[in-house]
């Protein structure tokens, strides 16, 4: 059984890491946007005080970053993630990677439970890709929520969310942190 760590709110959202473990640009908790790429109705609309993100200034963020990193980002490295798919809460992760490949998957430090290598085992460069694959399916879906930030000195994504503003949805918001980045080259 995992353990459930009651100071990580599950309300946030999720990124582009459940899209690429079902092998689509999807959106949190599995949904896809429609095959016309045209934006939808939400069913129950979207909820009171909606204000939908700005995916320019999203995707013009998300492009710095990954220029940033492209210009100095080491080829190994460490990092630990948390991830949220609401409503499930997965262990932090300790994630290697070794001349730009993910070489190891363990739990973080002082952490229980099973790790899942599909949703955590992704290098940087990986990451950047989800992310731009959710932006891009989260601008055609009818009340997206979408929050990313990024390190300023390396440019390496520390937070990305993603999920439905919608005022029917229960589930499927997720988040994914990127915390105690270390070189190792």
């Amino acid at each position: 059984m995992t353990r459930t760590r009651a100071h990580r709110p599950l309300r946030p959202l999720l990124t582009g890491l459940l899209a690429a473990a079902l092998g689509s640009a999807a959106l949190a908790g599995g949904g896809q946007t429609p095959p016309t790429g045209a934006p939808t109705t939400a069913p129950f609309g979207c909820r009171a005080g909606y204000v939908r993100p700005d995916f320019a200034a999203l995707n013009a963020q998300l492009n710095r970053a990954r220029t940033l990193w492209a210009a100095q980002h080491p080829a190994s490295y460490t990092y630990d993630v948390d991830q949220i798919a609401a409503p499930v809460l997965f262990p932090g992760t300790r994630v290697t990677v070794q001349a730009g490949r993910v070489t190891g998957t363990a739990l973080a430090p002082g952490q229980e439970g099973t790790v899942n290598p599909t949703l955590a085992g992704r290098t940087v460069d990986a990451r950047f890709t989800d992310m731009a694959a959710t932006l891009n399916a989260q601008a055609k879906a009818p009340c997206p929520l979408v929050e990313q930030s990024f390190d300023p000195q390396l440019g390496y994504p520390t937070r990305f969310a993603s999920g439905l503003g919608d005022a029917g949805i229960a589930d499927g918001f997720g988040e994914w942190r990127i915390t105690n980045f270390t070189r190792t080259n």
